[in-house]
């Protein structure tokens, strides 16, 4: 199930990271991935790529 996008929300985003090819994650906004490295809202959850993170 996705994550809805919250536009009440100001993200800040951090980079998170896998240590394992076992959990990877996919970009919420555009569904690009797999991703061995993702960027996440420190309020919201909200998970997006670079590109994404940085539009969002």
């Amino acid at each position: 199930m996705a994550v809805a996008h919250s536009a009440s929300c100001s993200h800040e985003f951090v980079m998170i990271k896998s240590d394992t090819t076992i959990v990877l994650w996919n970009c919420n906004l555009c569904h690009s991935g797999p991703h061995w490295y993702i960027w996440e809202c420190t309020k919201c959850k909200f998970k997006a790529c670079r590109p994404c993170s940085v539009k969002a």
